[in-house]
């Protein structure tokens, strides 16, 4: 299932990051990324409801959870602000690198295992991102 849940994420946010360069036609990044907020809202509300029956939190995790939230939002600006200046494939593939940022952090804190095979996907990840955005 988790395969059908990332598979749904790809295509998503695939076509939305189109839509965002098209939208930054007669949008701000600010207005495109309020809007985003609001649709994130908008399915993140019912969602919850529907999972958890409430929108109860457990307490002690709320400061993490807010922390991650202003991390993604800034993210998000920062990503939305980068389309409009580049291409979207350029920016697309440039912020996918964020895959190695996660590797290098599990394999820190959370002791996941980094073996050679990771290690050579990161950097095929970078190398791949700097061949899709090299302009000959």
């Amino acid at each position: 299932m988790g395969y059908i849940f990332i598979a749904g994420y790809i295509l998503l946010v695939g076509i939305a990051t189109f839509l965002m360069k098209v939208s930054l036609k007669s949008l701000s990044p600010y207005q495109l990324n309020f809007l985003m907020g609001i649709g994130m809202l908008i399915t993140g509300l019912p969602a919850l409801l529907i999972a958890h029956r409430s929108f109860k939190m457990p307490v002690k995790e709320l400061p993490m959870g807010i922390v991650i939230g202003i991390m993604m939002a800034v993210g998000s600006i920062l990503f939305v602000l980068a389309i409009n200046k580049l291409s979207a494939s350029v920016a697309s593939v440039m912020a996918a690198t964020y895959v190695g940022v996660v590797i290098i952090l599990s394999w820190l804190f959370l002791k996941e295992s980094f073996d050679a095979i990771k290690l050579v996907g990161v950097a095929l990840t970078f190398i791949g991102a700097l061949l899709l955005t090299y302009k000959a």
